[in-house]
Order: structure tokens, then C-alpha cells, then sequence
């Protein structure tokens, strides 16, 4: 009980809820992990949820598949997050994405009906759904653009907007922001080294600096 204690507590889904409340949920929902081993399927596509997940250890991936078998991977979930809260709220919705163990991993499975019974975890639900749904907004809005610059523009003034700062650290590496904006790792370096040329951003790593941003 203390792993899945411990991962509650590091959870958007159940802040400013006291331990011992938490550990009353655990027994009364009579939740207990559940474990995969690397490349196992928790959920494929077409499956229904099976509550609100919970990776105790480990990290997942969500990931869409062709009919091809083409895997896109559209998002890691570390120890301390949730993830088909959607799907759960919307009970009996055919996943469009599957859940993969990207390591070992052990979750639990919260089901839905009982924990919107608690009026924090009800409150924290509404911020999840409401920053998940802008996450996608401004990422859709990135995507829209038609070339890989106008999508880094778009991405980069996000960041100095959100920020507050021409000087950003942004939150991803080259293959993940490459992933973020749907483009290809190579091809998103080469332009980041022609805006860095033509003196519109300056970079080290993941340490941008926006010097002509409207150029």
C-alpha cells in the first residue's frame, strides 16, 4: 500500500488530500497493482477503460497503430501520473490509442463511478480534463502550421508567452520536440540551424534564446 500511496501523493489527480484519507480510498476500493513487463499491452485500441490508471512504477506509453502496424508514440507516462482518465469518464468509448509498458511497470486501475465520489478528487479531475484539453488546443494550433519553421514559431512564442522570458528552457530534447511537432528529428535540426544563422533564435541544447522571432 505505501507504493501506491506514494504515487497518489505525487498525482495532479489527488492533491490536497490528507494520507490517511488516501489510504481509506485504497481499502475501500480494494485496489491493488497490477504488473507488465516491457512491451506488454495494459490497453489496446478498440478496448474499453478499465477505470482511471495509476503507474505506481515504471513508465508507459500511449501509442496509435495503422492497420499497417505503424506505432506512433504519442506520449511517455512516468511513476506518479495517470493516464485513460478520458476514456474512463466516457464509459464505454472504444480507446482510439493503446497503452504500452515502455519499462517493467506496476499500475492500479481506480474505477471512475467510485472516486468522483470524493469532492477533491472530483475537482482535481475537472483541472486534469481542462489541462489536458488545452495542451491539445495549443498543440493543434502548432501542427496547423504548414512548415517545419512556421511550427517552431508558433511553438517557441507559446514558450516565451507561457515563460514570460526571449530566454526559455524548454521541456524537450530534439527526438521529443521533434515527436511534439511531427516532424522528423533530422529535418527539425537542420531548420534550427538556419534560423540560428539568419539571427533569429541563439540555442544550447534545450537553452533557447528568441533574438528575431517575427523575421
Amino acid at each position: 500500500m505505501k507504493k501506491i500511496i506514494k504515487a497518489m501523493r505525487e498525482s495532479a489527480l489527488f492533491q490536497g488530500i490528507a494520507e490517511q484519507e488516501l489510504a481509506g480510498l485504497v481499502r475501500e476500493m480494494a485496489v491493488t497493482p497490477v504488473k507488465y513487463q516491457k512491451e506488454e499491452f495494459l490497453i489496446r485500441q478498440g478496448d474499453t477503460a478499465r477505470g482511471v490508471g495509476l503507474v505506481i512504477e515504471g513508465r508507459l506509453h500511449i501509442v496509435r497503430e495503422d492497420f499497417l502496424g505503424n506505432r506512433e508514440i504519442l506520449t511517455e507516462i512516468p511513476a506518479g501520473d495517470i493516464f485513460d482518465e478520458v476514456y474512463a469518464v466516457l464509459v464505454g468509448e472504444p480507446q482510439s490509442v493503446a497503452v504500452i509498458a515502455a519499462t517493467d511497470s506496476s499500475v492500479v486501475f481506480f474505477p471512475m463511478e467510485q472516486i468522483l465520489t470524493n469532492p477533491c478528487v472530483m475537482n482535481n479531475m475537472m483541472k486534469v480534463l481542462a489541462r489536458k484539453n488545452l495542451f491539445l488546443t495549443r498543440k493543434m494550433a502548432h501542427l496547423s502550421r504548414k512548415t517545419i519553421r512556421e511550427k517552431l514559431i508558433s511553438y517557441l512564442s507559446e514558450e516565451r508567452d507561457r515563460q514570460g522570458s526571449m530566454e526559455l528552457e524548454l521541456p524537450f530534447n530534439r527526438q521529443q520536440l521533434a515527436d511534439y511537432l511531427s516532424v522528423e528529428r533530422s529535418a527539425l535540426s537542420r531548420e534550427l540551424s538556419r534560423m540560428q544563422e539568419a539571427g533569429m533564435i541563439r540555442f544550447h541544447k534545450n537553452h533557447f534564446l528568441l533574438c528575431n522571432i517575427m523575421q
